[in-house]
């Protein structure tokens, strides 16, 4: 398994859009509801993060993706076919590796998959966050 920077990969677009399809309203902490394609793409562009990188298995197929944050928050999310075949635990490994931390993750308080993935990296539960509609 290996990462390929967001910016260096051919296709990334598309890719990260249905990944993004995939997601849950459970796993949703920063839109309410699905962006165009074209505002997808602006978003991408427009390189958001400290690091951002597709997680390609050992076949060069991506499985899903990580980022980080300039303040070293952790966001991931694997395709739907690929769930439970390590690709996640490995991917927060090796950015856990190439970051220094400590390290947050923001996680919507009904995911308890992902809370309880974190927490098995030793993250623990610190504020729930409310916003205004």
């Amino acid at each position: 398994m290996r990462l390929i920077s967001v910016k260096n990969f051919y296709g990334a677009d598309r890719i990260l859009f249905a990944l993004l399809q995939e997601r849950t309203e459970d796993q949703s902490i920063s839109h309410k509801e699905m962006p165009t394609y074209e505002k997808h793409c602006e978003f991408v562009s427009s390189d958001p993060y400290r690091g951002w990188f597709m997680i390609l298995n050992e076949h060069g197929l991506v499985v899903g993706t990580i980022y980080i944050t300039e303040q070293n928050e952790i966001g991931i999310q694997i395709f739907t076919d690929s769930h439970g075949k390590g690709y996640g635990k490995k991917a927060v490994q090796i950015i856990m590796g190439m970051y220094k931390g400590p390290f947050l993750a923001n996680i919507n308080p009904k995911n308890q998959r992902s809370i309880q993935f974190f927490e098995g990296f030793g993250f623990k539960h610190i504020q729930n966050t409310y916003a205004s509609s």
